[in-house]
Parts: C-alpha cells; sequence; structure tokens
C-alpha cells in the first residue's frame, strides 16, 4: 500500500494540483512528483542489497521523464521513452537466457517457493525439464513487456502532446500515469505466473498450493485454473 501511494497515488496528485504557476510551478512540480517513486526505488535498492533488475529499471524510466522535463525536449520523446524501456527490458530478459543469471530467475524468486522446489526437482532429476520451462517464461515475459511498450506508446502519442516545461505537460503526464497499466498486459503477466506455477507444479508433482510463494489460498485459484 505504501510502495502504491509514494510511485503512483502521490505523483498524480502532485503533478495535477501543483503544476499551476500560481503553486509549485511546472518544473517543481514534476521534480517533486519524480522525487517519491526514484527514492522508493533507491531505498528498495540499498535495503534488498542486490540489483533488482525491476526496480532499476523502473527508476531509470522515471529519471529519463525528468531529464525530458526540465532540458524541456519535444514531446514525441516522451512516447519514444515510454516505448523503449520496457522494450529494451525484454530484450535484456531474452539474452540474459545466454548467461549465467537470467533475468526470469527474478519472477521465478519471486512467485515460486523455491527451496521446495529445487528439492523435488532434484529428487525427480527434472532440471533439464524446469530448464525448458525457464526459458519459455522468458519469452512469455518478453512479450508482455514488447506488447507492454507498444500500448504505452500509442497511450503517449494519444495522451501526452503538449511541450515539456508547462502546467500543461504535467496534466497529461498525470493522466499518463492514472492509464498507465492497460489491463491487457497485466493479464498477460498475470497468466505468465499462473503458466509458471502449473508447469512447475507438474514437473515437480507437487501441488501448486505448495509451489506459489503467495500461499494455498492463491494458489488454489491456480489448481482450480
Amino acid at each position: 500500500m505504501l510502495k502504491l501511494f509514494l510511485t503512483i497515488v502521490l505523483p498524480i496528485v502532485i503533478l495535477l494540483l501543483l503544476s499551476g504557476d500560481d503553486r509549485l510551478g511546472p518544473i517543481p512540480a514534476l521534480l517533486l512528483s519524480l522525487a517519491f517513486p526514484t527514492g522508493y526505488a533507491i531505498r528498495e535498492l540499498a535495503w534488498s542489497r542486490t540489483v533488482d533488475t525491476v526496480a532499476l529499471v523502473g527508476m531509470v524510466s522515471t529519471l529519463l521523464t525528468g531529464v525530458i522535463g526540465v532540458f524541456e525536449f519535444d514531446s514525441s520523446l516522451f512516447a519514444v521513452k515510454e516505448a523503449a524501456v520496457p522494450i529494451l527490458f525484454a530484450a535484456l530478459i531474452v539474452i540474459s537466457q545466454h548467461t549465467r543469471y537470467p533475468i526470469v530467475r527474478l519472477l521465478f524468486d519471486q512467485s515460486i517457493r523455491r527451496d521446495q522446489v529445487e528439492v523435488a526437482i532434484a529428487s525427480r532429476r527434472a532440471t533439464s525439464g524446469m530448464d525448458r520451462l525457464m526459458t519459455r517464461t522468458a519469452w512469455l515475459w518478453a512479450g508482455t513487456m514488447v506488447v507492454s511498450g507498444i500500448l504505452r506508446f500509442a497511450l503517449a502519442v494519444l495522451v501526452v502532446t503538449s511541450a515539456p516545461g508547462t502546467p500543461e505537460f504535467n496534466h497529461e503526464l498525470g493522466l499518463m500515469n492514472l492509464l498507465r497499466i492497460p489491463p491487457v498486459t497485466m493479464a498477460m503477466m498475470i497468466g505468465t505466473i499462473a503458466y509458471l506455477v502449473r508447469s512447475t507444479a507438474s514437473i515437480t508433482g507437487l501441488p501448486p498450493a505448495e509451489v506459489f510463494r503467495g500461499g494455498g489460498r492463491l494458489a488454489a485459484i491456480f489448481n482450480r485454473g
């Protein structure tokens, strides 16, 4: 709840209510709105003491928005940025599959009870099957990011049309934030996690309730799926 308030709700309120020349002004309001999600991302990275790629990508996207607004670049660059960040992340997901540190492991660790699953995989000698599953999941995740980039580009082109450095740009940016998470990509991401949970359960022989990190009640939804 705190993350939602600091990274989405509060920045939108600042952009919509404090961007006028009779209040903070467009540039100070923009910088203040970006300070909260950036600060939260830095805090999360510092506390976890690991490189959280998702948080890092989000922070870079936020900083690029600040650069476009402060230096008053053409607003079309904002649409390009909105598309480029998730699509580049999709490319990183695919490329990392050929390294020792595949990014898809982040999704695995956040969704799956790793200790129980790894014991079951070892006992059933199912390492190769799990590797294939991770590759398919990586491609599904990357595909979701590409769709997200395309939708975000289209949304930015339609919504953010005013020149950066103006109250109108900030208002449009606030509206963009309200509409930023399309139901289509949310459904695709949920489907990717559901696929990972169900397939892991099939490979390990464990019920989804013992595989899914979200707990037995939520795992039962995947089991009935």
